[in-house]
């Protein structure tokens, strides 16, 4: 057949045969859809995630810049920081020849547990949608990479995230957690892409949902992009077509393919699965035709499967990270104004940086958002070189005082190297395939890796990329060099079965085991230890090995996560003995103790939730006794990262405390120039902290979480973070919106403008302390006499103010910003006639504020498509 290029989508529609439309519905492979030579159609590629585009492998590809967390960007309350996030992540996609970026994850942070929390925009519906709207418009604003938003629709959970079903009211749904969706595809700036969820909404799957898909965000919404799947997360072959799910991720497909043309062929009516097949067709021609993929010449066709990628971030980019990791971070405590750590004070003095976090970066959570970092900033280093740049002769020490860790630590560079390394040199493993389970036959292919934790979900030689993942196996080698001389330990948690041997001596086996963990998106096996003594220096041999598990079933087999051995090797050298009683000493000897702690991407990540929210290791033991028997606890500065909240038993002891959530790859450049004043903190708090879990109703009903019987029930309705402490009367550790600055301001509101949808409302904030500052102006309203039902409604950010300088903001709120949901499915939007109240507030909880009164003279009603 003769070949036709051209760009039309119609004509392409006519020209495309059957077989070819349903290879466009599903991807080609891990990242990438289908490309059709003979018409000019190009390959889309897709790209994680939420804090940098990662590109095409999760742990050895190119470096890329790792933004700060998004609950981090979300602290900032700064709808021009995200849209500057927005701008450097549609950079960042260009440089891995990225199409289509797959954020911003715009679920709301319904339980502190929850694993993805980090990944969140925090609490709020209305900060959610209002800071997603400008991260889309900033991703999209060159028009040549599409931003995802995602999961579409109640994934608050990991737990049985393939299979929970999420029972949620409609008016809970609308007002909640549909609402940051609809705000962002309203928008001037409607996203590209959307992604559904793995769960099930109320019965129905997320990506078989018509009525979510058709009815409300393509028919209320009117949304006209491209819906496609999560990873894995297709589950039907025809319904999913019919309710619109557009694309199958990733390829090769399970769902669609082969099996999607037998629906066809066996339907007794095909005409609505044929024309729901073109309407899908149609929605990805038309991506291609946005990005440019239309009307190629074969090699140019070609081209698109096969384009570099790169590591660029521009020094532009790189203070737009420290400035975010910086401006991120709340202060929450500051009682004797020991911060900021004044420069010209700390002339001959020493400063101590204690604790687990204190000497390694902890740029943000696990899963889609893992990045390859293109170099991190420690935040002990970080302050040592900002004191050295100033000429200071200032000590700054460091112990680690406590202990962390989930799993054993992955390898460090310097404690292994591969005997056979690539042609650069640099590479620490070598990895051998074979295509039998045993390790017999031929090789099949050798890779060489950076990590050791060897995961072959996206990287794994092309003829094992199959639908179904046939079996095989592998061979890791290596050599290790312990630093010290100890009983050091190895661990080894694996998706098939694995065993480690060092210097040809079996060290470790983990076969024939049944019992899942959180490893590899909680398909991989509970990590198995085992410890060796071994001689500082000595160079030893390493050699793992693993394979498929015996017995996979056909349905784990076509589960790209399942279906691909994988290894994860963990390394730690024998700890110090009275790693509590070295950092009260050094705490003691110092002018200042900068005490880090927290939780990483362990424990925080995509696949699982969090079992407990108490700090984990020994470190609430080292918070204890440094506050307890340290000379000047005074003198303490408390840092917390996480990208969640975490119990804090000891926070009443403690007089200076900063949470500084994941900073990315500038978390800690951003961190030294918040402790110097280099920078004044403007955070506030996305999320409310709980004092304890159990203040929380989840604690005490497993059918609100994490689910009983495959169901989860949101029984708090719209009772969600802030709005449950001020409906039950229960104050929180810290409320949502609070935080401090090294400033103080005075702010104001009034009624200005009056419109028949709309209000608008001029704030004036003016900066009556002693440094220069910046004030996050929060606008709440609720219905006179029902301060209970207290809802954020408007926010800005002010420009830095000097002392004594005032500045003023216009701030407009929708009248249907203040309905609710009533009726149900068929239900509508109402405000009923009556006064609201208007304040403007440091924190949700705030009762020290002048609220203005503002009359609703009639009621009013907005249909489901009204907007």
């Amino acid at each position: 057949m003769a070949s036709l290029r051209t760009d039309d989508v119609d004509q392409l529609l006519q020209l495309l045969t059957l077989e070819e439309k349903v290879s466009l519905l599903a991807g080609a492979d891990t990242w990438q859809t289908n490309e059709i030579s003979r018409l000019g159609i190009g390959s889309l590629k897709t790209t994680d995630g939420p804090s940098g585009a990662r590109g095409q492998l999760a742990v050895d590809g190119p470096t890329a810049a790792f933004l700060p967390g998004p609950i981090c960007q979300a602290a900032t309350w700064s709808k021009q920081q995200l849209r500057s996030v927005g701008r450097l992540l549609c950079e960042e996609a260009r440089t891995k020849a990225a199409h289509i970026l797959l954020a911003p994850t715009i679920c709301l942070s319904r339980n502190p547990l929850g694993g993805r929390n980090f990944e969140s925009f925090g609490e709020d519906p209305f900060l959610t949608g209002s800071l997603a709207t400008e991260y889309v418009a900033g991703v999209q604003e060159t028009g040549q990479v599409m931003a995802t938003v995602k999961h579409f629709v109640a994934n608050e959970q990991e737990w049985q995230r393939f299979t929970i079903d999420a029972k949620v009211s409609e008016k809970a749904l609308r007002e909640m957690y549909l609402k940051p969706f609809e705000m962002v595809v309203r928008s001037n700036n409607t996203p590209g892409c959307l992604m559904t969820s793995y769960n099930i909404i109320n019965g129905v799957h997320a990506d078989m949902n018509r009525r979510l898909i058709q009815e409300v965000l393509r028919g209320d919404w009117g949304f006209k992009g491209l819906v496609m799947s999560d990873w894995g997360g297709t589950n039907s072959t025809v319904e999913s077509v019919i309710a619109g799910l557009d694309l199958e991720m990733p390829g090769p497909p399970s769902k669609r393919g082969e099996l999607l043309l037998e629906a066809v062929k066996k339907a007794e009516n095909p005409d609505e699965l044929l024309k729901a097949i073109d309407s899908s067709a149609g929605q990805i021609l038309s991506m291609c035709k946005r990005m440019g993929l239309l009307g190629l010449s074969e090699e140019e066709v070609l081209q698109t499967r096969k384009q570099l990628e790169q590591s660029s971030t521009t020094q532009e980019g790189i203070k737009l990270m420290r400035t975010v990791a910086a401006k991120g971070a709340v202060l929450l405590k500051n009682d004797n104004s020991t911060l900021p750590l004044k420069p010209t004070s700390l002339a001959g003095k020493q400063i101590a940086f204690i604790g687990p976090n204190a000497l390694v970066g902890t740029p943000g959570g696990g899963g889609s958002a893992t990045m390859n970092p293109q170099y991190l900033s420690q935040p002990m280093t970080s302050f040592k070189a900002a004191v050295e740049a100033r000429g200071l002769d200032t000590r700054v020490v460091y112990t680690q005082g406590a202990y962390s860790k989930k799993w054993l630590p992955l390898f460090k560079k310097d404690q292994w190297k591969s005997r056979s390394s690539g042609e650069d040199g640099k590479n620490l493993v070598r990895v051998d395939f074979y295509t039998t389970r045993d390790l017999s036959g031929p090789i099949l292919e050798t890779q060489h890796r950076n990590s050791s934790w060897v995961d072959f979900v996206d990287s794994a030689p092309l003829p094992l990329q199959k639908a179904h993942v046939p079996p095989y196996s592998f061979r890791v080698t290596s050599t290790v060099r312990p630093q010290t001389t100890g009983n050091h330990r190895f661990g080894v948690a694996s998706v098939g079965e694995a065993r480690l041997f060092i210097d040809g001596e079996l060290v470790l086996e983990n076969c024939n085991w049944t019992e899942t963990s959180e490893a590899f998106f909680s398909f991989g096996s509970r990590e198995k230890i085992s410890s060796k003594h071994m001689n500082a220096g000595q160079i030893y041999d390493l050699v793992v090995e693993g394979w498929t598990k015996p017995g996979l079933s056909e349905e784990e087999s076509l589960h790209f996560f399942a279906g691909h051995p994988s290894v994860r090797i963990g390394f730690e050298e024998e700890l110090p003995k009275n790693m509590i009683d070295t950092a009260v000493k050094t705490a003691d000897e110092s002018d200042y103790s900068v005490v880090i702690l927290g939780i990483d991407d362990e424990w925080e990540s995509e696949g699982y939730d969090r079992q407990f929210m108490e700090l984990p290791g020994t470190q609430n033991e080292l918070a204890e006794a440094l506050l307890t028997r340290c000379k000047h606890p005074e003198r303490l500065i408390f840092i917390n990262q996480s990208g969640s909240p975490v119990e804090l038993p000891w926070e009443d002891k403690c007089s200076t405390l900063v949470q500084a959530w994941y900073g990315g790859q500038e978390a800690g450049n951003g961190l030294a120039d918040l402790l110097l004043g280099v920078t004044n903190p403007s955070g506030r708090m996305p999320i409310s902290w709980p004092r304890k879990y159990t203040d929380l109703p989840y604690a005490a009903d497993k059918e609100m979480w994490p689910g009983v019987d495959g169901k989860v029930i949101y029984k708090e309705e719209c009772h969600l973070g802030y709005r449950y402490y001020l409906h039950n009367n229960v104050r929180p550790h810290f409320w949502f919106g609070y935080g401090l600055s090294y400033t103080q301001f005075e702010s104001s509101v009034q009624l200005e403008v009056r419109n028949p949808d709309s209000w608008g409302f001029n704030t004036t904030v003016k900066n009556v302390g002693s440094a220069d500052g910046e004030e996050t102006i929060q606008l709440y309203a609720w219905p006179s006499g029902k301060e209970a039902e207290r809802r954020l409604v408007a926010f800005d950010k002010t420009r830095m103010l000097k002392p004594g300088e005032e500045a003023s903001s216009r701030l407009t709120v929708r009248k249907r910003e203040l309905a609710s949901w009533e009726g149900g499915i068929d239900g509508q939007w109402v405000l009923p006639e009556g006064v609201w109240q208007f304040a403007v507030a440091k924190h949700a909880g705030d009762i020290d504020v002048k609220a203005i009164e503002v009359p609703v003279q009639s009621a009013r009603t907005w249909k489901a498509s009204e907007w």
